[in-house]
């Protein structure tokens, strides 16, 4: 039972109320009237004192219409009360998901901030091929599609000298600003969640994962190249947080009742 329901209840509560006073009280200012007339089927002239006589016949209905009253009203208080109650739990709710929603969008633009000032250049290698000249500053998704392209073709460092990389580093960071984000949206009664899912997902799809999707899921993992006989591919942690953020996406928003 919704508020507007609950407040028509003590409406007709009240109603029932009123009904009861606009009746009882007229029947109490008659009935010494109605008593001292000889009716022949109802004459209390003889039943001695005519004032104790209307007073013991009617007292229990009076006491039993006030009792009723008294129910009535309390029972009306009661529900407005609970009206009243509901109502703070409203806006508590309404409070905390504000809350909520304004956290989330600091989540994603922190993500989105990580991912416009992400910077990449390239890998050792190109230093030692081209020492005179000046090296190349990519920026954001283009930063991204440049690191994981070099990582995945070119680059032979063992995992450890990898996941020290602090661009790798701060790679992880944003997949897992990105992977929590997610997870919380969906988990979320917030009003903007699907709007939140879009340009969260949106993120990873169109400036994370392009250059992953040419090959996807294959060069995911670590993997062993035969033309050079060496490894490629990027730490255990990043290939966990790439499938488990390109899944979420793919089983879509869940829906909340």
């Amino acid at each position: 039972m919704n508020s507007s329901e609950k407040e028509r209840e003590i409406r007709k509560t009240l109603k029932v109320g009123k009904t009861l006073l606009l009746i009882g009280i007229p029947l109490c200012l008659l009935t010494p009237l109605i008593f001292t007339l000889p009716l022949g089927w109802a004459n209390f002239s003889e039943t001695g004192s005519i004032g104790d006589t209307i007073g013991g016949i009617t007292a229990p209905f009076i006491n039993i219409l006030g009792a009723i009253l008294v129910f009535l009203a309390l029972k009306a208080q009661i529900e407005a009360n609970l009206v009243i109650q509901a109502q703070i739990d409203r806006q508590d709710t309404e409070k905390k998901l504000e809350n909520e929603s304004r956290q989330l969008n600091q989540y994603y633009s922190n993500l989105k901030s990580s991912i416009d000032n992400f910077k990449f250049s390239t890998i050792e290698l190109w230093d030692i091929e081209n020492e005179d000249k000046v090296k190349p500053v990519f920026e954001g998704s283009e930063a991204i599609y440049k690191m994981f392209s070099e990582y995945i073709c070119e680059y032979h460092g063992d995992e450890d000298d990898i996941a020290s990389n602090p661009k790798i580093t701060e790679l992880i960071s944003m997949l897992e600003i990105c992977e929590k984000l997610l997870n919380r949206i969906n988990d979320s009664h917030i009003i903007d969640r699907e709007t939140l899912w879009t340009l969260t997902s949106h993120q990873f799809t169109y400036r994370i994962f392009p250059r992953l999707s040419e090959d996807y899921p294959d060069r995911i993992d670590n993997y062993f190249c035969e033309s050079c006989d060496m490894e490629h591919g990027f730490p255990e942690r990043i290939s966990f947080l790439i499938k488990s953020i390109y899944d979420r996406i793919k089983n879509g928003l869940q829906h909340r009742v």
